[in-house]
C-alpha cells in the first residue's frame, strides 16, 4: 500500500507538470518595404513639360512601380536651386502631382513605408528639368556636394582637406568648376573670394585646425552656370 500510495503521487506530479508546459508562439516576420522603381519624369530629361497651372508654375505627374510590402509612399521632390524639399504622402497608390517651379532644375525620389514594420527602403534619385519659356540650352545641374557632409568634422591630411562633389548636365559632357571657400557663409554666398578652378570633381585645400568653413561650387558648360548653396565643415 505504501508502494501504491508513492507511485499514485509521482504520476499526479507528472500529470500536473505534463500540463504546465509553455508554449512558446510562432514568431511571425514582417517583411520590410522594398524600393520602387522610378518611372516619369525619367532621369536626366531636359524641358520637362507639365501641366501649366501658370507663367511660373506647373503641375508635375510623378509615377513608379508598385513596391512589395509597402502601404505608403513619401514622393520627396528638392528644388536643386535652393535645395527646399517637397514631400508628398501617398497611399496605396503609385502616382501623384506636385506643384513646382517653372525653368528649374529638380531631384526626385520614393520612400516606400509600411505600417507593419519601421524599416523603410528608398528607390534611385532622378533629376529633370522642370521646362520654361523659350529655353533651348540648360545649365548643368548644381553640384552634388559628397563630402565633408555638411556640419561636418573634418581631421585633415597634412593641413589638407578634400573637397568632393559630382556635376552633371542635362546637354552637354564637358563641365569645369570654380570652388569658392572661405570662413565666411556671405562671401562664399555672393562669391566675393577668389575660386580655383579645376575640371575635376574634387580639389584638396589648405586649412587651419579649430576654424568653420563655407565651400560652393560653380559648375559650368561654358555657356551656361549653377550654383550650390554653401556648405560648412568644421576643422578639428
Amino acid at each position: 500500500m505504501k508502494y501504491l500510495g508513492i507511485l499514485w503521487i509521482s504520476l499526479l506530479i507528472f500529470a500536473c507538470s505534463k500540463g504546465s508546459e509553455t508554449i512558446t508562439p510562432a514568431v511571425v516576420v514582417v517583411p520590410p518595404p522594398t524600393a520602387a522603381a522610378l518611372t516619369l519624369p525619367a532621369n536626366n530629361t531636359v524641358c520637362y513639360e507639365g501641366a501649366n497651372v501658370s507663367s511660373l508654375t506647373s503641375d508635375v505627374s510623378f509615377s513608379w512601380a508598385a513596391a512589395k510590402d509597402t502601404e505608403i509612399y513619401d514622393l520627396v521632390v528638392t528644388n536643386l536651386n535652393t535645395l527646399t524639399n517637397t514631400t508628398k504622402s501617398v497611399n496605396s497608390d503609385n502616382k501623384a502631382t506636385v506643384t513646382l517651379l517653372r525653368g528649374t532644375p529638380y531631384r526626385w525620389q520614393v520612400i516606400s513605408k509600411s505600417n507593419k514594420s519601421k524599416e523603410t527602403a528608398s528607390s534611385d534619385v532622378w533629376k529633370f528639368y522642370l521646362a520654361g519659356d523659350g529655353a533651348s540650352t540648360f545649365a548643368p545641374f548644381p553640384a552634388v556636394m559628397i563630402a565633408p557632409v555638411s556640419g561636418a568634422s573634418v581631421t585633415p591630411n597634412a593641413g589638407k582637406v578634400n573637397l568632393i562633389w559630382s556635376g552633371a548636365d542635362p546637354d552637354s559632357k564637358v563641365l569645369s568648376y570654380e570652388i569658392y571657400i572661405d570662413t565666411d557663409q556671405t562671401k562664399v554666398l555672393n562669391r566675393l573670394v577668389a575660386p580655383s578652378a579645376t575640371t575635376s570633381s574634387n580639389l584638396w585645400v589648405n586649412v587651419m585646425p579649430g576654424t568653420v568653413y563655407y565651400w560652393s561650387v560653380k559648375s559650368s558648360d561654358g555657356i551656361l552656370s549653377s550654383y550650390t548653396i554653401p556648405y560648412s565643415f568644421r576643422v578639428n
